[in-house]
């Protein structure tokens, strides 16, 4: 199965934060996972992040490094772990967030 998912991301309540709701075609269940970004947001969405996802449950998915980079309209978004590019993904900008679709890397 391909691995692939979509992602929303709204600035955070806290400083620094953005909040995020996703999903992967991994999933058994058609239910949402959380997680959180941290890092320098004075920019807005462009930066670099440590974000954690948590699965529908509640329990850790994953934490990853996540960069993202503006270009027009366009945010490419990269996932890493100790150095290890494991996902890519494209956003788009929506009334109050980001919209954005990812894909594991081969």
């Amino acid at each position: 199965m391909i691995d692939i998912g979509i992602v929303y991301y709204r600035m955070g309540r806290e400083n620094n934060t953005i909040d995020a709701i996703w999903y992967t075609s991994r999933l058994d269940k058609k239910e949402t996972g959380k997680g959180i970004a941290r890092g320098d947001t004075s920019n807005g969405f462009p930066g670099d992040y440590v974000v954690t996802y948590f699965y529908p449950d509640g329990s850790e998915a994953g934490t990853f490094d996540l960069k993202i980079r503006k270009t027009g309209p366009v945010y490419d978004l990269s996932y890493s772990r100790d150095g290890k590019l494991l996902f890519l993904g494209v956003g788009i900008d929506t009334s109050d967030g980001m919209a954005a679709g990812y894909r594991k890397v081969e």
